[in-house]
């Protein structure tokens, strides 16, 4: 029997495959799980005839590991993402959000993948201009980042600041209320590692289509980094207006699902 920690995958297969469409792996951001592109991504993409694989990192969500979470860094959860695509019939394309977004960019630089949809990235050398920014721009929501790091459970979570920090205007206080219900620390080490600065990770980008959408409310990741991201990539930036950083989430989510199909069609093919 093996050894490996189990790590959650969850499947949705196409409704109708669509011939020589890659699959898509879904990769998740800090402090939630696979859940976060369960209610929207995964059955919307599906139903378009899309290969949807989603999985939450070591210690997230239905993983094993979540007593040793802190143990986990980035080289962990990039072995995750491996256990996932190895198997699959060809190259997937990654989409990342966040964290997750980062870790394909960091994925992809060692393994083969058919492109990368980066939304909301953490950029290519790390958090460190996100946090300069917070810090000027909105210190009581960089604050808000701690109640996710430290909860015990919703009760714990302020909602007004929770959608000041990633959700748009329109969401319900019931969008809000889910979400801060799932939510769970992360990782102290691998927020240590984002927090290191690595600017050779900006350089020598290997030869893939790259999608990269910035959310035109984000708390988090300023647009001065989805610029350089998508520089480093040789693209350019996408800005979704209205949305926030939690844009899979988001109750404007759709504004993201028909933008990437769109560049998934356009890439490979995809029939409506």
């Amino acid at each position: 029997m093996s050894s490996r920690r189990h790590l959650e995958i969850l499947h949705s297969p196409p409704t109708t495959p669509q011939a020589g469409m890659p699959p898509l792996v879904f990769v998740h951001g800090a402090y939630v799980g696979a859940w976060c592109w369960q209610d929207h991504f995964l059955p919307w993409f599906s139903d378009l005839g899309y290969d949807c694989y989603a999985l939450s990192l070591s210690g997230h969500a239905g993983s094993g590991g979540r007593e040793k979470l802190d143990h986990f860094g980035l080289g962990e959860f990039l072995s995750d993402i491996a256990r996932v695509a190895a198997p699959l019939r060809q190259p997937p394309v990654i989409i990342g959000h966040s964290l997750g977004g980062y870790l394909a960019q960091r994925y992809a630089r060692k393994h083969e993948v058919a492109g990368l949809a980066l939304l909301g990235s953490v950029a290519p050398w790390g958090l460190m201009n996100s946090l300069g920014h917070m810090m000027v721009s909105s210190p009581h929501l960089l604050l808000g980042l701690n109640q996710f790091q430290w909860h015990t459970g919703a009760m714990d979570i302020d909602l007004g600041v929770l959608k000041q920090l990633l959700f748009s205007h329109e969401t319900p206080r019931v969008g809000l209320t889910a979400f801060a219900a799932r939510v769970q620390p992360e990782s102290a080490l691998a927020l240590a590692e984002l927090m290191m600065p690595q600017p050779w990770l900006s350089w020598g980008m290997p030869d893939v289509p790259v999608l990269v959408i910035g959310a035109g409310e984000d708390r988090i990741i300023p647009a001065g980094d989805v610029r350089a991201t998508a520089r480093a990539w040789g693209v350019e930036p996408e800005f979704l207006p209205g949305l926030g950083h939690a844009m899979m989430c988001d109750t404007l989510w759709e504004h993201v699902a028909l933008r990437l199909h769109a560049w998934l069609r356009q890439q490979y093919g995809a029939r409506s």
